[in-house]
């Protein structure tokens, strides 16, 4: 028995195989997964799912009671007696994927055998298997061998298309084979109403009752990653390892599946049940699992679960988004407000008062007395002694003391009759010094030790309308946004307002963001503003966002902002905005999240603040019309980088299939092609966008979205050989970003029509030249006649012209040497030969292009000429001039005239020196030795007198992010620091 588990342990392992790493999010509950479902109205040829399996590209393929499906994430194709000709496909019981790309399934109730899916065609398995009847599973063996069972026995066909009965025995015979589990050696167990059967050298025994197992009906059996064997059935599910046998579940189990991380899932008469390290929960009806679950369920290569039902298929995945709706326990889905305290509990505001989510569990917070309501809170804000304020929609603003875990605070209330001048408060912040800024329909009022001190309303120079938003940014200044514009508050009482038509280029704003950068970004009612200096940066859906009226901005710390609108939630990150504000992108990546993504409700909420929060995992909690949207930005990130496998479907020439085939002839008098191609992600398939382009017909690439079901259609295609391509990626589609890129190229043929074949072209040729020749014979006298006529004339105007052409000649030269003398004035220094300023800013400029292009590296120094003026003063500009061509003279020695060397006069006595792709000690030792060599020069003076003279240097080196302009400014600061600190040196740093 110890042999047995041991080789089952390594079958799993070689089945397995390199799998990918994702699996179903252990942590999460199964109130945290996504349900998605599909019937026969999504075009499943029927409801009752029998088997679920996967092809080598990534396609599910389902059997049911009608026929069978190919699933590609977003469509089903149905294959069936009316869509497979001369076949009866139905009552698909069993289906198994080769690692080949075949998939072998069985025709049904009425037509007994088994069929092949190969490259785009079906085909009966040759031999007896091709008629077998009654089959009821199917499963592949490590070397190749299909194992069979039938209602009456057990089948093995070998590679070479034999097919032996290996269960010819009375325990056997004459029983329907409900599961098979093939191990090392050729052995396999066999599951029946009767028990579990081992099969080894040709003998088969009641391995079930020899290993104690209880006598029930086998209907799953699966090795476990944790070693040992699964066994479920009629009777529950059992462990079998190291000969001992243990109950797991006393439910019966249609089907059972260990997931990757070993997680027991069994479909159950109460559900789908998942055991996972002690805790059992049961996924069902609640959450949307309907129907009664058939012995169907199967984990894809994405780690993705997949069930099937009487009531159609469904998948159970764990992207990035989940919901959090009434059904998890909270009272009122329209959700308005929330905060997450340091206890991590999350409250959560809506219009029946305030639920607090602690330890996945929902519990009320009650904020009346016994028998009334509670209000209806549009507000919150953390108080520093860890209690929290609530603004209500008409009963002011209420405050909750922190109490001891588990307690329920009671509010202390602050209204009207505290000198609050309104009760309907949409805004809260308590500021670092105790202050409370309550927002409500009147202004903003500011209350502190049980009184109100001050207000600013449309007197004090605010906006008038509700205040939405408050935030105090890293200065100190208070940011309000309201109904009808924005304004800021100054630390020194200053109010400056926006308003609509005046500078301000929405109404409302209902959210901000400060960056450590000092940008503050804004959701308003027209797109998403930056405010920049005092006019704004203006991005809306001519940019691409999904929405212009924006309600919350949350930064995930990984780059990128989630925004909220009432389409969904959606992801842009800040590098594409940094390009969109240069104007290097046109149009904004935007990765867009829905209902149909798993979030309650497409519509969030806003107007009410904070309708979002950073939670302290890095999660991203919205406020939405039916409940809690929950993003897990790490999770998408990771989900955009998922591997997409790209399928070419198949081709059809004027409504015909072709055959399939590496590269395909299509026919001169073809008038229409279709080629269908298909994406596979099955974690995300709504995410996928797609492009193709026919190299030798279209111009540029062709973007077809999210749904690829029409294909690429085609028309009047010209002879010769052309290149199909077509590419997809998940969303958002940055086509630049070519890690994420999976491409498909198809070759085609097109045979030209016989108008364009070679021998009627040579027909044309030959009728085209007689033709020429019998027309040139006809005109040749009156040409002549012509001709002598013309000769005359000619020979007198060619003189003329050869007159005036050397005149033209010779003032084009001229002019051609004064453009060479002005060009060359224009970028060079007259005194030094060196290049001017004008040629350094252009050189600078391309060396900055070529940083960004291909990271070439770059080191730009300023050198000045040490006490320049003195010498000047001292002997006279003449001599000053002297000395500036000999330094000039000597640093163009030492840079040398490399390709991206330059040396260039940049003002006065002032030098740029720039060094390209060299490395930066090797730049520096240059520039030393430079310095050297003009020191060691003896300049005689006017007057006799020997001088020396020193330089000073300031050194930059290119980084990223950088351009021209700062660049030389931390040069030139370098420069300055060298000549405070003594002069004669080099500063890099």
């Amino acid at each position: 028995m110890r042999r047995l588990l041991t080789g089952c342990c390594c079958l799993l392992a070689l089945l397995l195989g390199p799998v990918s790493a994702w699996a179903l999010d252990a942590s999460r509950t199964v109130d945290e997964y996504t349900l998605s479902h599909w019937s026969m109205e999504d075009g499943l040829p029927h409801n009752l799912i029998h088997h679920i399996a996967q092809d080598r590209d990534g396609y599910i393929w389902v059997g049911t009671w009608e026929g069978a499906a190919r699933f590609n994430g977003l469509h089903f194709t149905r294959y069936e007696s009316s869509t497979v000709p001369g076949v009866r496909i139905e009552g698909v019981r069993a289906i198994a994927a080769t690692g080949d790309g075949d998939v072998v399934l069985n025709l049904g109730r009425f037509e007994p055998g088994l069929i092949r899916f190969r490259q785009g065609q079906w085909s009966r398995l040759p031999g007896e298997a091709g008629t077998l009847a009654g089959v009821s599973c199917l499963k592949y063996g490590l070397h190749g061998e299909l194992w069979i069972g039938t209602d009456s026995s057990l089948f093995r066909l070998d590679g070479q298309g034999r097919l032996d009965e290996v269960g010819a025995h009375p325990l056997l015979r004459g029983e329907r084979v409900l599961a098979v589990l093939p191990l090392p050696g050729d052995e396999v167990l066999v599951g029946n109403r009767h028990g579990l059967f081992r099969i080894a050298g040709g003998q088969v025994s009641d391995w079930g009752r020899a290993i104690g197992l209880p006598e029930t009906t086998v209907l799953g059996l699966a090795q476990s990653r944790q070693g040992g064997l699964l066994v479920g059935g009629s009777g529950g599910v059992w462990r079998v390892q190291d000969g001992q046998v243990t109950r797991i579940s006393a439910q019966r189990a249609e089907a059972m599946l260990e997931d990757r991380d070993g997680n027991l899932w069994i479909s159950t008469l109460d559900g789908l049940v998942r055991h996972s390290h002690g805790r059992v929960e049961i996924l069902g009806e609640r959450h949307g699992l309907k129907g009664r679950l058939a012995p169907s369920l199967f984990e894809d290569r994405d780690g993705l679960l997949w069930v099937g039902t009487t009531n159609g298929l469904f998948r159970i995945s764990d992207g990035p988004v989940f919901g959090i709706d009434r059904s998890a326990g909270l009272r009122d889905g329209y959700v308005r407000t929330l905060v997450q305290k340091d206890d991590r509990s999350v409250w959560i505001g809506h219009p029946m008062g305030v639920d607090v989510w602690r330890n996945g569990r929902m519990e009320k917070v009650p904020l009346a007395g016994e028998g009334q309501g509670d209000p209806s809170v549009l507000s919150m804000a953390l108080a520093r002694d860890g209690g929290l304020w609530l603004g209500t929609y008409d009963q002011g603003v209420l405050y909750l003391p922190p109490t001891d875990a588990g307690a329920m605070p009671v509010p202390v209330r602050i209204d009207d009759h505290r000198g609050l001048p309104s009760n309907h408060v949409r805004a809260l912040l308590e500021r670092g010094d105790g202050e409370l800024w309550i927002g409500s329909n009147l202004g903003v009022s500011v209350y502190r030790d049980g009184r109100m001190l001050r207000h600013y309303g449309a007197g004090e120079g605010m906006p008038a309308g509700n205040v939405y938003a408050l935030r105090e940014d890293r200065h100190g200044v208070l940011w309000i946004g309201t109904s009808n514009g924005m304004a800021a508050l100054d630390a020194d009482g200053r109010v400056r307002a926006w308003l609509p038509g005046k500078g301000y280029p929405a109404v409302a704003a209902f959210d901000f963001h400060d960056d450590t950068d000092g940008n503050l970004w804004i959701a308003s009612d027209r797109g998403l503003l930056k405010l920049r200096g005092d006019g704004f940066l203006h991005l809306d859906y001519r940019h691409g966002l999904p929405n212009d009226t924006l309600f919350r901005i949350l930064d995930d710390g990984l780059g990128s902002f989630w925004i909220t609108s009432n389409r969904g939630v959606f992801r842009i990150s800040r590098a594409a905005l940094a390009a969109m504000e240069k104007g290097h992108m046109q149009r904004l990546p935007v990765e867009l999240f829905t209902q149909a993504d798993g979030i309650p409700s497409s519509q969030a909420n806003g107007a009410s603040s904070p309708a979002g929060w950073r939670m302290r995992d890095g999660r991203l909690w919205f406020a939405m019309s039916e409940g809690l949207a929950v993003i897990d930005p790490n999770n998408a990130r990771r989900q955009r980088g998922q591997q997409i496998s790209l399928a070419i479907e198949s081709l059809e020439l004027d409504g015909q299939a072709l055959p399939w085939a590496s590269d395909y002839a299509i026919p001169a008098s073809t008038r229409r092609l279709v080629i269908h191609f298909s994406g596979l992600n099955m974690r995300a398939p709504d995410k996928l966008r797609y492009r193709y382009r026919l190299h030798g017909f279209d111009a540029d690439w062709i973007e077809m979205g999210s749904d690829a079901s029409a294909g690429a259609v085609y028309t009047n295609l010209p002879p010769g050989e052309l290149r199909f391509e077509v590419q997809a990626m998940n969303a958002p589609a940055n086509w630049n970003e070519r890690q994420h890129v999976q491409a498909h190229t198809l070759t085609l043929q097109v045979t030209a029509p016989w108008w364009l074949r070679p021998w009627f072209l040579v027909l044309c040729a030959l009728a085209i030249m007689a033709m020429g020749w019998v027309m040139a014979w006809l005109f040749t006298r009156r040409q002549r006649q012509q001709r002598r006529r013309l000769e005359q004339l000619i020979d007198s105007r060619t003189r003329e012209l050869t007159a005036k052409n050397n005149e033209l000649e010779r003032a084009s030269s001229e002019r051609e040497d004064l453009l060479r003398q002005l060009a060359h004035q224009a970028h060079h220094d007259s005194l030094t030969r060196l290049a001017n300023r004008r040629a350094g800013d252009e050189f600078l400029q391309r060396a900055l292009q070529d940083y960004r292009r291909e990271g070439r590296p770059l080191c730009v120094a300023l050198m000045d000429i040490d006490r320049f003026k003195l010498i000047n003063d001292r002997h006279g500009h003449g001599f000053g001039d002297e000395v500036l061509a000999r330094i000039a003279e000597v640093a163009g020695q030492v840079m040398g005239e490399d390709a991206g060397v330059f040396t260039a006069r940049y003002g006065g006595e002032e030098f740029l020196l720039c060094q390209q792709d060299v490395p930066w000690p090797a730049a520096l030792q240059k520039l030393e030795r430079l310095c050297r060599e003009i020191a060691a020069l003896s300049l005689v003076a006017p007057d006799g007198t020997t001088l020396a003279c020193t330089v000073s240097m300031g050194v930059a080196e290119l980084q990223p992010g950088q351009d021209a302009r700062a660049l030389m400014r931390v040069a030139d600061e370098r420069l300055y620091k060298a000549k405070q600190t003594g002069r004669d040196r080099i500063v890099a740093s």
